[in-house]
């Protein structure tokens, strides 16, 4: 494959028209999650979560450093860092289709053109690169290892049928773009099965060299040698994100043994567990959700259509390269249970839109042999042309529609939500040495950068659930606790979390943070009961009141661990046996809700009543409820009760 001079024009075009949309659409600054991670863990040169990406950090850190020097904030120069990588993938993804596709002369055809410009417009517009091409991620880079890795190996298939001998340097250079691409993301993997099978194709005989095992192995192993930036950049100094402090005792996000780096490499420590096979069919409907949003069905089927080209032409180089990677992909993609799998699928849109683009250009090609009415050929270059611009203002069109129906929904140039949040939070002049807690990391991860690069709240210290594996970290009451068990630094939470008043007693702050006063105490209790409730312990009740409402608060102590998220409902009742009132919700609602409850503590269940009832109230039921799995909301539900209702004589 040789590549042309209007070809690189073309390409460059191609780079400068995504990187314009990309910078349109271009997050500004500081972001939630991963993303506002990876912007401060860049800037110290430090660690990230596991695996810890230490070729983008690296990469990434040197692109903020540079940027600064023109005085560009290190969080939205790490976004266009992204911005810059999907237009570069994008633009090297149209060379390598372009090499991909079959050539009848020694330049490329405007055809092949075309239809090469069209899969690059495809993933360039591809929802889901487009939106990672907006922030901090790493998978703007994935994406160009990938489009490196076709080029590549298109420059070294001379033609789809004709295998040529490959040079150890060529060997080495495949070998280590696929090595690198490993050393930045694990999925990589799954390109190795195809290239070997293309590399059977090529030289059949290349396992029986040992020049070119000594390229291959070298040339995977070489880049590895970038994980010793993790132990090295592994301090307090580089990384003191990873040693929070939490009274006395300082956590230690990565443990420097040889054990600890393997778990941190793996991504061990915050493992996800894989589905199972009937969890995995189950995702069946998602994935195809996916694939028609990204491609609708004329991408589709020109993908489909692409295939079935490239098996009737036995363009097997292109399969075998191809083919084995997407499945494997595809399966692990179902297999693995984590929140955002969707970007997991952006090497499949690439192989997808390189199928899709062979499609284009077979559909081109019959049009331009088919027979006129006479018999003769249509060869006159202005019936060609038309054609050509014909098929081009048809193929304009998918694009476009996914770029209308996306654009709305995809643009963060005004997301400016992380700095306002924290610029409020730390507005209500929380104490220098507070403990602030949020039920989500991703929402803790802007302070990390304020205090990392911007050198703001350097004492305070932000907790939230799974920081550790621990069970004191299990979820966000846990975390709470642990937060008030670490000596006398005030704690606060970050934003009202409704149902944390059922495990402690939260006192009103600026908002938006909440002050956590301590844990509750049974001592509130007006009236001491001690009635056994099957897994629960019903300790007494207290009743108050505030303006025009009355406050019936039941105190439980847990005895066992609750299976379930259930419902109490509480029933009011006269002497008569006359119902007053009755009022049921869930105790802890969204935020610790009765399946947190932990053995040995003690839970406030609060219900509502119109002042008066309770007090002309004589006996008072109480129950817990769940509905029966499946159990249709809509229509009656089923109701599963924990135990029979627990009948209570008001005094």
């Amino acid at each position: 494959m040789t590549i042309s001079r209007l070809d690189r024009r073309l390409a460059i075009v191609i780079f400068a028209l995504f990187l314009g949309l990309y910078s349109r659409t271009l997050a500004p600054g500081l972001l939630f999650g991963d993303p506002g991670e990876f912007q401060f863990a860049a800037w110290r040169f430090g660690l990230a979560h596991p695996t810890g990406y230490p070729l983008y950090l690296l990469l990434g850190g040197s692109w903020q450093h540079l940027a600064g020097l023109f005085g560009a904030d290190p969080a939205a120069s790490l976004n266009a860092f992204s911005a810059f990588l999907a237009a570069a993938a994008v633009a090297l993804f149209y060379l390598a289709v372009l090499g991909w596709l079959p050539r009848r002369t020694p330049s490329p055809p405007i055809a092949v053109r075309v239809s090469a410009f069209f899969a690059a417009l495809l993933i360039g517009i591809n929802p889901t690169l487009w939106s990672q091409a907006l922030i901090a991620e790493v998978y703007t880079l994935h994406a160009l290892f990938i489009a490196g890795f076709l080029f590549l190996t298109a420059r070294h298939s001379q033609s789809p049928n004709l295998p040529i001998a490959l040079s150890s340097n060529r060997f080495f250079t495949l070998s280590l773009l696929l090595g690198l691409a490993l050393t930045h993301h694990r999925t990589a993997l799954f390109l190795l099965p195809g290239f070997l099978l293309w590399l059977f194709w090529q030289e059949r005989s290349w396992w029986q060299k040992g020049r070119l095992w000594a390229a291959l192995i070298g040339g995977l192993a070489l880049p590895q040698l970038l994980y010793l930036y993790i132990p090295l950049r592994s301090g307090v100094n580089a990384s003191p994100w990873l040693y929070p402090r939490l009274g006395a005792e300082t956590l230690a996000l990565y443990t420097p043994t040889f054990q600890g780096f393997v778990d941190f490499i793996t991504g061990s420590v915050f493992a996800v567990s894989f589905l199972s096979p009937a969890q995995a069919l189950a995702r069946l409907p998602e994935m195809g959700s996916l694939w028609l949003v990204h491609f609708t069905w004329p991408g589709l089927a020109l993908a489909l259509l692409g295939l079935v080209v490239l098996f009737r032409q036995r363009h097997w180089p292109l399969l075998l390269l191809t083919l084995p990677a997407f499945l494997l992909l595809q399966i692990f993609n179902l297999f693995y249970g984590i929140g955002d799998i969707y970007v997991f699928y952006i090497p499949l849109y690439l192989f997808a839109a390189l199928w899709a683009g062979c499609g284009v250009e077979w559909l081109i090609g019959m049009t331009q042999r088919r027979q006129t009415a006479d018999g003769g050929r249509q060869t006159q270059p202005a019936i060609r042309n038309s054609q050509l611009a014909l098929w081009f203002a048809i193929l304009l069109l998918l694009p476009a529609s996914l770029f209308l129906t996306h654009f709305p929904s995809l643009d963060r140039s005004n997301d400016n939500s992380a700095r306002q949040m924290w610029d409020g939070i730390l507005a209500a002049q929380p104490p220098a040495d507070a403990i602030l807690v949020s039920n989500d990391r991703n929402e803790i991860v802007p302070l990390y950068y304020l205090q990392a690069v911007e050198d703001r709240a350097t004492g305070l210290t932000g907790l939230f659930p799974l920081l550790t594996p621990e069970e004191r970290f299990a979820d966000v009451g846990a975390v709470t606790a642990t937060a008030l068990d670490g000596g006398e630094r005030p704690v606060f939470l970050i934003k009202a979390m409704a149902g944390l008043e059922a495990k402690f007693d939260l006192a009103a702050s600026t908002p938006p943070l909440v002050r956590v006063m301590g844990t509750v105490d049974e001592g509130l209790a007006d009236q001491r009961l001690d009635l056994a409730y099957r897994p629960l312990t019903l300790l007494g009740y207290s009743v108050s009141q505030s303006g025009d409402t009355a406050q019936v608060s039941l105190f439980w102590q847990v005895e066992e661990r609750l299976r379930g998220d259930y419902t109490t409902s509480v029933q009011l009742f006269d002497g008569a046996g006359q119902r007053l009132g009755q009022d049921d919700r869930p105790p802890g609602g969204d935020f610790y809700p009765t399946s947190l409850w932990k053995v040995g503590e003690i839970t406030r269940d609060t219900h509502l009543f119109p002042v008066g009832v309770p007090g002309a109230a004589a006996k008072m039921q109480v129950l817990l409820y769940t509905r029966a799995p499946g159990s249709d909301e809509n229509s009656q539900p089923e109701l599963i009760q924990l135990a029979p209702a627990l009948e209570v004589a008001l005094r």
